[in-house]
């Protein structure tokens, strides 16, 4: 990361970055977007992280906004991936291009990404229990806009991440008035139970989802994993 950046950030996240490099063998380099401007629960901004086999781009809005708790966010999907060696759920190289496909299972793999990630950057950064908690509570208050065939989905991911991250959250209620309107909240205790059991398991995890979510087309998706050293690879899901 640019010594610019690096010079902003608290020590503890400094060599949380120097650390993730190091480790993954890779750069990350910090790339001003004007678009992220506006962006985040409360409009001041948000970071978004593109992360490839020989190096990462960490957007950042051009306002200033480039808090610790974010960065470490970011710096924990590297380390995941690159450290960790946690694969990343994609379109499979075999299928032709189909970027409304590819955008939903990268918005899943990131939710199922995020269950493992924000408990760890709460632990360092609670005062980001704010931002989580808007987040969901534009994500509980938008599943009234979800298409039906979308629902059980996303009712089920939602009530995983609060149960697991945000309990006591003000979230819950909404989410479960909306799980029992639609007789989804035994579905969606019982996911979690099994989602929670197999956590530290990302293959283990998409195997759970394929079971429980068969009319998503697996055979189009793949894990794919993320090496500096070996490039990548992709193993099939069905």
């Amino acid at each position: 990361m640019q010594p610019e950046y690096l010079a902003r950030l608290g020590d503890s996240v400094r060599a949380f970055v120097r650390e993730v490099e190091k480790n993954a063998s890779i750069d990350i380099a910090v790339v001003p977007e004007f678009r992220l401007n506006g962006g985040g629960p409360f409009g001041q901004g948000h970071l978004e992280i593109i992360i490839e086999a020989k190096g990462s781009q960490l957007f950042a809005p051009t306002n200033g906004y480039f808090p610790d708790g974010a960065v470490r966010h970011e710096m924990l999907h590297v380390k995941r991936f690159h450290v960790d060696g946690v694969p990343r759920l994609t379109l499979a190289d075999s299928e032709a291009w189909d970027a409304a496909f590819s955008n939903a299972l990268g918005q899943l793999d990131n939710a199922i990404e995020h269950v493992a990630i924000v408990p760890v950057e709460l632990q360092h950064h609670p005062e980001r229990r704010e931002h989580w908690e808007a987040v969901m509570r534009d994500a509980c208050s938008g599943l009234y806009d979800v298409p039906d065939g979308e629902r059980n989905l996303a009712v089920c991911m939602h009530w995983t991440f609060l149960r697991h991250v945000l309990p006591g959250s003000p979230q819950i209620e909404i989410a479960r008035d909306f799980a029992l309107k639609h007789a989804l909240l035994g579905m969606a205790d019982q996911f979690a139970d099994h989602f929670l059991a197999v956590v530290t398991s990302k293959e283990e995890i998409v195997r759970l989802l394929f079971l429980t979510f068969p009319e998503i087309p697996w055979n189009r998706a793949a894990l794919e994993y993320v090496n500096s050293l070996t490039g990548t690879r992709q193993t099939s899901i069905a």
